[in-house]
């Protein structure tokens, strides 16, 4: 009977190919190289996490060398985004359904290396100047479902937000919440003057001016007769 000295070579998919990390790895999560295609996925069950991690991984390891983070942190319970020094190993962030209600200046900018980024379902209210006074841009963006509020201050953020173009997803689906007058308008659809019109006001301001004019024009009748 012949027995082969040799190990049998079974083929695997690429795919199927994956390496398990446990160092560094968040509390609760998952962290898990592909070398088939260099992602490192770093996967937190929702309300896992409290805010970012501070550290991860090297995403180079183990070989091959080259990695870049695949962030999957939806369903988050953070309320504050800060800029990480990952974020320029990161090709993908999603931050989705958490509740993220300030994102920092430093990590707006910082985002920008990032090719996928996912802010939708947020708390957002409003975003900052700098967005257009930088020239802040990005490769793809989510950031329907937030709360914005469409006040005079924010009148920039429309043509920001079409200055991305295709890098905004959904963006008829990026809505005002607030001033009543503009709730559910999509905010790309609107123009600078939309954000501070009050309607309200100036429907008070024309019935001020027109009862005076009524009013004078009744007692001229009235002189006539």
């Amino acid at each position: 009977m012949f027995v082969s000295m040799f190990p049998q070579v079974v083929n695997v998919p690429l795919d199927r190919l994956v390496c398990e990390v446990t160092e560094l790895c968040p509390l609760g999560c998952t962290c898990t190289k592909r070398p088939y295609n260099h992602s490192f996925e770093v996967s937190c069950p929702p309300a896992t996490l409290n805010g970012l991690p501070r550290h991860l991984p090297n995403p180079n390891e183990p070989p091959p060398r080259y990695g870049r983070f695949d962030l999957r942190f939806g369903g988050s319970d953070m309320k504050f985004l800060e800029s990480r020094d990952y974020f320029v190993d990161t090709v993908r962030l999603d931050l989705s359904r958490s509740q993220i209600e300030t994102v920092t200046d430093d990590a707006w900018k910082s985002l920008q290396t990032v090719e996928r980024v996912d802010l939708s379902g947020n708390r957002l209210s409003a975003l900052p100047s700098l967005l257009r006074t930088e020239n802040v841009t990005f490769r793809w963006i989510a950031l329907h479902g937030n709360p914005l509020r469409c006040d005079c201050d924010q009148r920039w953020l429309a043509t920001w937000l079409r200055s991305l173009g295709g890098a905004l997803h959904r963006p008829e689906s990026v809505i005002c919440r607030s001033p009543d007058w503009l709730e559910h308008r999509s905010v790309v659809s609107l123009q600078s003057d939309d954000f501070c019109r009050n309607p309200d006001r100036e429907r008070l301001s024309f019935a001020f001016k027109v009862r005076p004019h009524c009013r004078l024009t009744v007692l001229r009748a009235e002189s006539l007769r």
